[in-house]
């Protein structure tokens, strides 16, 4: 390759750098259930943001989908279904992310956090 391919390659890929987007500037909404890593670009849209002691929701999400929790506090979080624990309960440690599985069936389905009781939210589940 010639010097000015080569420039042009590094000016475009630093140009698509630039423009991803942020996933934290999600809308707010609602969350999901079990703890793994996220790796796909679906789940990169649906992010539950703890922030401040405070879940911030992607808004309703399709029944099994997969959601990434990202815990940005000093402190572990965790988000736990209101039926104790029983349809989700994921451990969240500070500065770090885990996945939930959603539940399949379609409905409102509330949440705390077990150590901050006091934090609350509400997955909204479409079928």
């Amino acid at each position: 390759m010639d010097m000015r391919t080569i420039a042009a390659l590094a000016l475009a890929a630093g140009l698509l750098t630039g423009c991803g987007s942020d996933a934290a500037d999600a809308p707010t909404g609602t969350a999901g259930a079990s703890g793994t890593t996220a790796t796909s670009s679906e789940s990169a849209d649906l992010v539950i943001v703890i922030s401040d002691f405070a879940f911030e929701l992607p808004g309703p999400v399709p029944a099994g989908a997969t959601v990434t929790v990202r815990n940005e506090d000093g402190v572990g979080h965790t988000v736990t279904s209101d039926d104790d624990g029983a349809t989700f309960d994921v451990a969240v440690g500070p500065g770090e992310e885990a996945t939930l599985t959603v539940p399949q069936e379609a409905g409102d389905y509330p949440f705390h956090c077990r150590p901050h009781p006091a934090m609350t939210a509400t997955l909204v589940v479409e079928g």
